[in-house]
């Protein structure tokens, strides 16, 4: 019989319905819709593609462009906050319904990635090369023209080095690890200039071997490698950024004003037993200014140099796309004004001023569902100008001329000049003419990459082809102006007697100054797969490289390459890398090398044992070596040329017979030229504490170059020519890096501190030398740039000690001059006495980032700075009366030997012109070149959401910069900048403020 269920089901849905009634806290009442905003720490800034996930749900969401998100789930469980390159959050659930989340940086973390030669990003987690990474959001906050600029102090391994503050002309020179790296932009090694920092997705620094060798005969000195924004699947953004300010200088010599400058003066000449040249009369005209015409006191920067200049950018930057394509564009402009004074007579600007149009964009298509067509273009026009006289004559004029020589303009309008100096510095600087250049520079990527996963799942081809054109175009408009020397007459009548040339009409020239030409072509095919607990990356690449510079024939670097990666459970790693390639400046024979490395990786923490150390997040040991070269190989040496030399004589009588000679400039071949080669060892460890809040990466290096190219030591004049450089040199760098961050956060503040410091110390193991007739005269095994010079014993006290003691030959010392130390004994102090001077301490250099940000306002610094550098304080900025008399004298002379202060002088007696024993290079001066800096400062604001989108933006932050802002150094006492410290254009500091917006 058929059972009735109809009244058990009935009875079954009301149970269900009371239950219901009677529980709704636990059941309707706990579904909950969280919304909110998710941030990053370091920069207060919206995070877009941020994964939110809920526990026990396989749903999640992802935030949008403006961080934002909504999600729904049940009250009492927990949503976590998880992307890569940021800390992982979670958060529990009570009754909030609305949450303002902030992000930590993770930039040294496991699930971080960097780039890779020629392949796909990888893990952090599997690598084990020694490579540094940065991103976009740090490089914004320095304010500098040339990329370079932006990664002073923020890397380690990196050291730069500024010498000149000059716009378009302040390029700072890069070392890493102590050698000059190889740039290479989106995969393409090219000439490096500057790169607008907001077109930069990173910059990875390739140090050791395994990170470079793939380079081949160029790996030895790392790599620099630069990647710009592509655009990815989102709605469209767009980034508008505008900035201004001002520049000053940073530090000046300080001169002598006209009455101490003729005070000393009369000194140096009475040292000299000459009579004094100025006369008290004229001394206190100096003094009092009672007749500047004739008895002039001219601070030549305040008559050439403004208080400050101009500095402004502008920046627009657009990027988004869809599942076929996806594209970012940007344009750069930047504007940076000069410190020269101009004159409203011209129609036609004299200031030193730099402007630089940029602009990029990066596409990328899919063709169809396999291939995608990416297209970088970028170009970049740089428009500079400077005096017609040259701004670095100008300050070496300045440097040259003491405040006294002659007035800036004469009673009737006219230049001052005389017979000694028949130039003028303000004519120089505004009546000279102008030199207007231009430096064009235009880039094309096309690359097409197939997915064959039809073959099998992980393989991928690549086609590459890059070309690159650069152009320096200088214009040379100028002209000569007359100079007069004012004086009175017998009958008292003002006279005036011209000197130097006599003033012509503008000349105008042009030219190229450089040219440079990059085509570059690649093929590459790659395998990247798990099997399980195995994984495997395998990459081989074909590539040509033609460059050209200049009117020389083209370095044509053609080579293969390859890469095989493989981890077990991503704990225990292995890399195996080489790079097969040649360039024709080699012999045929010589002409392809072979460079491998291989390196070995464990990640402990990833070990049974280590799981469960609920304070150890990362721990991981690595270690590489491998065999890198460098291609030096000079113009096509290896070829033996003939040319006519200089006629015969026989006897003392000239001929008419022409010699030949070997060689384009007298220098025979060498036929067995080769690479220049370093075996490099790299160890490190990767450490992650406290939930990755605190993370350390710390490397210890060391590069045996050898075959370096050097000048013979042990060579004969009997030869009669010059000797070719031969592959005989050895230096040895060794070191450490570390890179620590912490990141936490109190209360309602979050904050970050970033220290990273290089120890690095560099020897040279053997170059060519003759054997010395002393043992400390002896180069080899000293460190790479050590000074040679005499010790210095101070200041000779009475003439009765100067004549006592050993002398430099040719010189009768006195009180005042400079003692040596007399190493042989001989009593004389000659070649024989110079010796290894200074010390021999590692050169350590080092940065710190730090911040905070609290309810929308933020603060980013970096500190960077340099130990134990040694640098030659000597001169036109260091010494007196130089050019026989005729030159500045400065401040610290002030403080020099006289019987007086004998005891407290720290500059020898006065003298006028080339002293032979107080300039010799000594101890005396060499001083320290160490300094430290506030690199940068930024603190901004973003305006509150519920305000900017009333107005239809999706974020806008205002924001106020500086950079430059104090240097602290011995040179600070000398009024010198430790970088820039020989009196050429200054190092400016910026101020500026700015607004970024975004919609």
């Amino acid at each position: 019989m058929k059972k009735n269920y109809l009244g058990l089901n009935v009875f079954r849905a009301l149970l269900f319905l009371l239950f219901i009634i009677a529980r709704p806290g636990d059941l309707w009442a706990q579904q909950l819709t969280v919304s909110g905003t998710v941030k990053s720490a370091a920069f207060n800034l919206p995070i877009p593609k941020v994964k939110v996930s809920a526990a026990g749900q396989k749903t999640s969401v992802i935030t949008d462009e403006q961080g934002k998100f909504t999600i729904s789930t049940s009250k009492g469980s927990s949503l976590t906050f998880s992307l890569s390159g940021f800390i992982s959050s979670k958060v529990e659930l009570n009754e909030q319904k609305e949450l303002q989340i902030v992000l930590f940086d993770n930039p040294l973390g496991p699930d971080t990635t960097y780039s890779t030669l020629f392949g796909n990003p990888q893990k952090r987690k599997l690598s084990v090369s020694g490579a540094s990474e940065i991103y976009t959001n740090e490089l914004e906050q320095t304010n500098s023209r040339s990329t370079a600029g932006l990664l002073v102090g923020r890397l380690p391994g990196l050291f730069g080095n500024q010498a000149s503050g000059e716009p378009g002309g302040d390029n700072v020179t890069l070392s890493l690890r102590g050698a000059s790296p190889l740039v290479m932009v989106d995969g393409t090694p090219q000439s490096f200039g500057a790169i607008n920092p907001e077109q930069i997705e990173s910059i990875t620094l390739m140090k050791d071997a395994l990170s470079s060798v793939m380079m081949g005969n160029r790996s030895s000195n790392g790599i620099l490698y630069i990647t710009t924004k592509k655009g990815r699947e989102e709605v469209q953004r767009i980034s508008f950024k505008v900035q201004s300010g001002m520049q000053q200088p940073l530090k000046l010599p300080n001169f002598l004003n006209a009455y101490n400058y003729g005070v000393l003066y009369n000194e140096a000449r009475t040292n000299a037993g000459l009579q004094p040249t100025y006369s008290q009369e004229a001394l206190a005209a100096y003094k009092n200014n009672t007749d500047p015409l004739k008895y002039p006191n001219v601070n030549w920067y305040d008559e050439v140099l403004k208080k400050h200049s101009t500095f402004s950018r502008y920046d627009l930057a657009v990027s988004g796309g869809g599942k076929i394509s996806r594209y970012f564009v940007n344009l750069d402009y930047m504007d940076q004004g000069g410190l020269l004074k101009t004159s409203d007579a011209n129609t036609y600007n004299t200031n030193a001023d730099f402007r630089r149009y940029g602009f990029r964009t990066n596409v990328s298509i899919d063709l169809t569902s396999i291939l995608t067509a990416t297209v970088n273009l970028s170009a970049q026009i740089q428009n500079g100008n400077e005096p017609g006289s040259t701004v670095p004559t100008i300050f070496s004029n300045i440097m040259k001329t003491p405040n006294n020589a002659y007035p800036v303009r004469n009673a009737d309008g006219s230049y001052g000049g005389n017979d000694n100096y028949t130039s003028n510095i303000l004519g120089q600087t505004i009546s000279s003419g102008y030199r207007p250049y231009t430096q064009s520079e235009y880039k094309a990527d096309l690359s097409l990459k197939a997915d064959l996963k039809m073959v099998t799942p992980g393989l991928w081809a690549r086609a590459t082809a890059a070309y690159k054109s650069y152009l320096l175009e200088n214009i040379t408009r100028t002209k000569t102006f007359e100079v007069f020397k004012m004086s009175l007459n017998a009958i008292g009548d003002t006279t005036y007697t011209r000197s130097g040339p006599v003033a012509t009409a503008m000349v105008n020239q042009g030219g190229v100054g450089s040219r440079y030409r990059m085509i570059y072509s690649e093929l590459a095919m790659g395998y990247d797969r798990d099997f399980g607990a195995h994984g495997i990356n395998v990459l081989f690449n074909a590539s040509n490289d033609n460059v050209q510079s200049g009117n020389t024939l083209a370095d044509n670097y053609r080579g293969i390459a390859g890469r095989v990666a493989y981890n077990f459970e991503e704990k225990y790693l292995a890399e195996l890398a080489f790079g097969y390639n040649g360039v024709e400046r080699y012999p045929t024979n010589k002409r392809y090398g072979f460079f491998p490395a291989f390196g070995l990786g464990w990640n402990l923490s990833e070990e049974d044992f280590l799981k469960d150390v609920n304070w150890l997040s990362q721990l991981k040991l690595r270690a590489t070596y491998g065999l890198t070269g460098n291609a030096n190989a000079g113009y096509f040496v290896y070829n033996q040329y003939y040319v006519l030399g200089t006629s015969y004589n026989i006897a003392n009588t000239p001929t008419n017979a022409q010699g030949i000679a070997q060689g384009a400039s007298n220098i025979p071949a060498n036929t067995l030229i080769t690479w220049e080669k370093a075996k490099k060892l790299n160890a490190g460890v990767d450490l992650g504490l406290l939930d990755h809040r605190l993370t350390l990466k710390a490397d210890y290096f060391v590069h045996n170059f050898y075959d370096l190219l050097q000048a013979p030591g042990t060579r004969s004049a009997i030869f009669g020519g010059t000797y070719p450089s031969l592959n005989i040199g050895k230096i040895k760098r060794s070191g450490a890096e570390f890179q620590l961050l912490y990141q936490d956060k109190a209360g309602s503040v979050n904050y970050f501190i970033q220290p990273n410091l290089t120890v690095l110390k560099s020897i040279n193991v053997f170059s060519d030398e003759l054997q010395p007739n002393y043992e400390w005269q002896k180069r080899t095994g000293l460190p790479v740039g050590q000074p040679f010079g005499y010790i210095a014993e101070g200041l000779f006290q009475t003439n009765a000690e100067a004549a006592a003691s050993s002398t430099v030959v040719g010189y009768s010392p006195q009180a005042g001059d400079i003692k040596y130390r007399d190493l042989n004994n001989d009593g004389i102090i000659d070649a024989n006495d110079v010796t290894a001077i200074g010390h021999q301490k590692p050169l350590m250099y080092y940065g710190l980032t730090f911040g905070f940000n609290v309810k929308g306002f933020d603060l980013n610094a970096l500190l960077q700075g340099v130990e134990n550098r040694q640098i030659w304080y000597t001169g036109n900025f260091v010494w007196e009366f130089e050019n026989n008399g005729r030159s500045q004298a400065f401040v610290h002379h002030l403080n020099r030997w006289t019987p007086e202060n004998a005891a407290n002088a720290t500059y020898p007696r006065l003298t006028i012109g080339t002293n032979i024993n107080n300039q010799a290079n000594s101890s005396y001066w060499l001083r320290s070149g160490d300094y430290f800096r506030i690199k940068s400062l930024e603190v901004g604001y973003t305006i509150p959401s519920s305000l900017t989108q009333k107005i239809g933006l999706a974020t806008a932050r205002v924001f106020f910069n500086g950079t430059n802002l104090f240097t602290g150094s011995d040179m600070n006492a000398l009024d010198l900048d430790p970088e820039v410290y020989s009196g050429g254009y200054p190092m400016p500091r910026i101020l500026s403020a700015g607004i970024n917006v975004k919609f």
